[in-house]
């Protein structure tokens, strides 16, 4: 029997913003969110069924068809800085004293159907009593995404899984698709209660981990292949991780550097996470004593993959591995301060002003400053910023080079590796040896481009400089070659 989930929209829209791109309304509703939901009202004796409900494939989803609406304004908020930060401070609302207004700007979807529902096929792993808790949870949810989108939610078993008649029905995806959508994964309820005990959002568990690709069942499913691999007999195999499930983003606010200095603005974000973090310094930050374990990543994301793309570096990046959640929060910590949404201002050398960094995915941002820019899952990726190689090659075999440093770094051996001194991608960043990081410096390196036989998440480094910003492949689609 298929577990069902049904949604009523009581308002008859749904004002919720697209996570990484908040231009784009979320719809059809988001499991990951719905999920979230459940949480907020269950009691520490009711997870149980939530834990098995994590566990879950990905559902089906049938939503009708949206018109999505958007909407600006300016909103009087309070400071949060100190009387000497306010005399120092220009601007201010006229007529609020110590206030100030800031831009809201707001995303709703009006569906032709105000129901939705969800279908899990696979439901063996819940007990009647399960489901018959999960409905007592969801009967308790009073809204989806803002507060202005109150609903009704209720689960049961179905033996007829057809969904209501003119509703669309969304399938996952082996491969890419327009549509991306965030589901739990097996962990995610434990990821929820430690970002509410260190009093972070729930958005923070949002990470590659729980992305997934939808379809509308009935339109073929999009390749990431190139045109000329379109009738090649691919079996379908699953998709590999990334050895980093989190990659935390810090766009630049004012001030874009260009490409080739990545790896003083790296290191330079180096300095300032290890810095904020408490000591001890968890392990997986510094790397040292833990030989063949990937360790804290720090990258310079390049505007890239399009015909105007300058290679100016729109963010700086942060990938963590896999962590114990007690770890991971503490370089979170020291990523982003104990406020989440307040600046991070980085001190680089050679450089007299400080450059202002914004950690805040619910602001509208370039598609660059996105974690879905970087993660795929595809099968062809090319070389953002050029590879260090770890070792000389034999007979100037850069190719084999390449792939080792690939299966290194944690990843498959790739099916396809074509190698460059110059960019294979547009705008991706070139470098002169004295730019390489100090680490690096004298080693080879080289672009490339790398195809694997089946979907790859990211981010994707490889190579001797993967934690200092070189390394960073980006996936390609076929209209980001040159």
């Amino acid at each position: 029997m298929t577990l069902r989930l049904d949604i009523t929209l009581l308002s008859e829209r749904y004002d919720a913003g697209g996570g990484e791109d908040p231009r784009a309304a979320e719809w059809p509703p988001h499991p990951a969110r719905v999920f979230a939901a459940l949480r907020a009202v269950a009691g520490e004796d009711e997870l149980g069924p939530l834990e098995k409900l994590e566990c879950l494939a990905p559902p089906l989803i049938h939503a009708s068809r949206a018109e999505t609406r958007r909407s600006r304004g300016f909103v009087v908020t309070n400071h949060d800085l100190t009387i000497s930060e306010l005399k120092n401070k220009k601007g201010g609302h006229q007529t609020h004293p110590a206030r100030t207004s800031v831009l809201r700007q707001r995303t709703s979807s009006l569906p032709e159907d105000a129901r939705v529902q969800f279908d899990w096929l696979d439901d063996s792993t819940l007990s009647d009593d399960a489901v018959a808790e999960l409905d007592r949870l969801a009967r308790r949810v009073p809204y989806l995404g803002r507060s202005t989108s109150p609903v009704t939610l209720a689960f049961s078993r179905v033996d007829d899984p057809s969904p209501l008649p003119g509703l669309t029905t969304y399938e996952p995806t082996v491969g890419r698709s327009p549509l991306s959508i965030r589901v739990p994964y097996p962990g995610y309820l434990n990821e929820l209660d430690a970002l509410y005990q260190e009093d972070q959002p729930a958005w923070q568990a949002a990470g590659p981990r729980a992305r997934r690709f939808y379809r509308e069942v009935g339109f073929g499913e999009t390749s990431d292949h190139s045109s000329d691999e379109s009738n090649e007999d691919i079996p379908v195999m699953d998709e590999i991780d990334s050895p980093y499930p989190d990659l935390v983003i810090l766009r630049f606010e004012e001030l874009r550097p260009a490409g080739n200095l990545v790896s003083i603005f790296t290191e330079a974000l180096r300095r300032k996470v290890m810095g904020r973090t408490e000591d001890p310094l968890p392990p997986a930050l510094h790397g040292h004593g833990t030989p063949g374990l990937p360790h804290v990543a720090y990258l310079g994301l390049p505007f890239v993959g399009n015909e105007h793309a300058d290679g100016q570096l729109m963010a700086l990046a942060v990938a963590i591995p896999g962590l114990e959640h007690d770890e991971r929060l503490r370089i979170l910590r020291g990523i982003v301060g104990n406020d989440p949404e307040r600046d991070v201002l980085l001190r680089v050398n050679g450089f007299k002003q400080s450059f202002r960094l914004r950690y805040v995915p619910d602001e509208m941002r370039p598609f660059t400053a996105t974690v879905e820019r970087w993660t795929g899952p595809v099968r062809t990726w090319a070389t953002a910023t050029p590879l260090v190689l770890d070792r000389f090659p034999k007979r100037g075999d850069l190719a084999t080079a390449v792939a080792e440093s690939l299966v290194t770094a944690g990843l498959p051996e790739p099916r396809e590796v074509e190698v460059s001194k110059e960019p294979m991608m547009y705008g991706a960043v070139r470098l002169k040896p004295r730019e390489l990081p100090k680490r690096c410096q004298g080693r080879l390196y080289t672009h490339a481009r790398v195809t694997f036989d089946r979907p790859v998440h990211g981010p994707i480094l490889a190579g001797a400089g993967r934690y200092f910003g070189v390394g960073l492949f980006a996936p390609e689609y076929g209209e980001g070659r040159r």
